[in-house]
């Protein structure tokens, strides 16, 4: 039972960790522009999401250890693009329930007073 207990907890954590990625608001106009896109460089990505360079770099750093992206290097440059069909299915499955559920969402208070305790 103790065993069990510590494997919830851990999944607990690793999905909450995972949905947390792609919580952050660069992130996921970098995981959508990829999504849109395909595959992309760090510099396409920085003009794509309208970010620095660095902040890129470190938005990606998050991406790739939570398995959201992955890279190749293509001659001197390093290419971006979704881990796999997992990630596009996530991704695109929200997009659908965004789209079905989006006034209630835009409207949920319990959200709301969680960004403003956040910003504070």
């Amino acid at each position: 039972m103790e065993k069990e207990k510590t494997e919830d907890f851990a999944l607990m954590a690793e999905l909450e960790s995972f949905f947390s990625a792609l919580a952050d608001s660069t992130r996921l106009r970098i995981v959508m522009f990829l999504l849109k896109n395909g595959e992309a460089s760090v510099q396409e990505i920085c003009k794509g999401v309208g970010k620095s360079q660095p902040l890129v770099s470190h938005h990606m750093a998050c991406l790739k250890n939570c398995g959201v992206v992955k890279w190749e290097r293509k001659g001197k440059n390093v290419i971006y693009k979704l881990n796999d069909e997992h990630v596009k299915e996530i991704i695109n499955e929200a997009l659908n329930h965004v789209s079905l559920f989006s006034n209630s969402i835009l409207s949920c208070e319990i959200i709301k007073e969680e960004r403003e305790d956040g910003k504070e």
